[in-house]
């Protein structure tokens, strides 16, 4: 509940709170950032051990006999977390315009819809990575405490990337949520150019892609160990 909801609801209110009379996007940045925190700490925390949970509840062993790959079964669950932190950006978005009256018209409602559909298949991509990665590791919950903000810093959820030092950049740039949030931006305000919302999707989708297939790779990994270790189940 922390990371999920409580968590961007704090960093939304205290940033509008404190620039509520800046003028700019501000409080553009500051609501989409609040939701995409949402996303983003549900993917981490729920998707990072979608194995795990179902080795907790016993179930791993029937998700393994099914005809459907672990890599399916998991994708499913990643969207669905994904999708139930989205929820989180329609909770702020309305909040930030009843309470702190901030104007937040979408400039192009189709595209706004569009980038936010790609970003959340982004993000649950990633979410798929950590959730292999996290099984072929003994850290796992110090990764998962150590990713949850400087990722959200890095991929530019709350303020612009050119805003962060130079040598953070190139984090930013493999982060296809980072690219997602900038075309949500574009659809949502009046300002940019129409050819860079399409640049920023493009390259989201390049990512996105890459993503899955290190996934994909990752999973195959994890079932061949498992299967030759004889550790799938075991405590």
């Amino acid at each position: 509940m922390v990371p999920n909801v409580i968590a961007p609801f704090v960093f939304t209110f205290v940033a509008l709170t404190l620039f509520k009379e800046a003028s700019g996007p501000f409080g553009l940045y500051a609501v989409l950032g609040g939701g995409m925190m949402g996303m983003w700490g549900n993917t981490l925390y729920a998707s990072g051990f979608a194995i795990e949970f179902e080795k907790w509840q016993g179930t791993l062993e029937e998700v393994m006999a099914t005809p459907s790959n672990l890599l399916t079964v998991i994708a499913g669950r990643s969207i669905s977390n994904a999708l139930f932190g989205l929820t989180n950006m329609a909770a702020i978005l309305l909040v930030a315009s009843l309470v702190f009256r901030i104007p937040l018209g979408i400039a192009n409602p189709v595209l706004f819809v569009l980038a936010i559909i790609l970003t959340l298949l982004s993000v649950s991509a990633l979410g798929l990575i950590f959730a292999s990665a996290f099984v072929l590791s003994r850290y796992a919950q110090v990764f998962t405490n150590g990713l949850e903000f400087p990722i959200y810093v890095i991929s530019g959820s709350m303020f612009p990337i050119a805003l962060l030092p130079f040598w953070v950049h190139p984090a930013s740039y493999v982060l296809g949520p980072s690219w997602g949030i900038e075309a949500i931006r574009i659809a949502t305000s009046h300002e940019g150019v129409f050819s860079d919302f399409w640049i920023n999707i493009g390259m989201m989708l390049l990512i996105t892609m890459a993503y899955v297939l290190l996934a994909s790779f990752l999973f195959k990994k994890v079932e061949i160990k498992s299967r030759q270790d004889g550790t799938l189940v075991a405590a």
